[in-house]
């Protein structure tokens, strides 16, 4: 069955996706995500992210992939994509943004302005690891996921990848 949303990320965090093989789960970005779709009533929605593997720098934190790493993946993500055929793909964060809306798109989850592209609609929003941080509020991110759910009605079926 298609999804109308599928959120991408950036990779699974060390904590979280990394140890249970599950994207945004484990964790407390995934929490936060997982509660965001509730709260929002979202259904048919499918996750990933960008590489499949943790990118850890020398101390074992997680780090940004590299562009090679982002490449390595890249395959496999659209054939995920392929398969979900979704209305809309929720970019999560500036590192996905430019990665599947294009390096010319700019990244503004507040000006809500979606980029289509062969059939779907691309929305940039907050990663929630930016929202627990507290640099942007759960109350707005609230609001951003509301925004989702009103922007599904508004958005045909894509055609096939």
């Amino acid at each position: 069955m298609p999804a109308d949303l599928v959120f991408v990320g950036i990779a699974p965090g060390r904590f979280g996706g990394d140890r249970t093989g599950v994207p945004f789960s484990g964790d407390r970005s995934g929490s936060m995500l997982r509660a965001m779709i509730r709260r929002a009533g979202l259904r048919r929605v499918f996750i990933t992210n960008l590489v499949r593997c943790n990118p850890r720098d020398e101390a074992g934190r997680n780090r940004d992939p590299s562009a090679r790493e982002i490449a390595n993946c890249r395959d496999h993500l659209h054939r995920e994509l392929e398969l979900a055929q979704p209305r809309i793909v929720v970019c999560l964060g500036r590192i996905a943004w430019r990665e599947l809306a294009g390096r010319g798109a700019t990244f503004d989850p507040h000006g809500a302005n979606p980029v289509r592209r062969g059939g779907v609609v691309y929305v940039a929003i907050y990663h929630p690891g930016y929202v627990i941080r507290g640099a942007y509020s759960a109350r707005a991110y609230a609001r951003d996921f509301a925004r989702l759910a009103r922007l599904i009605d508004s958005v045909g079926r894509p055609p096939q990848f």
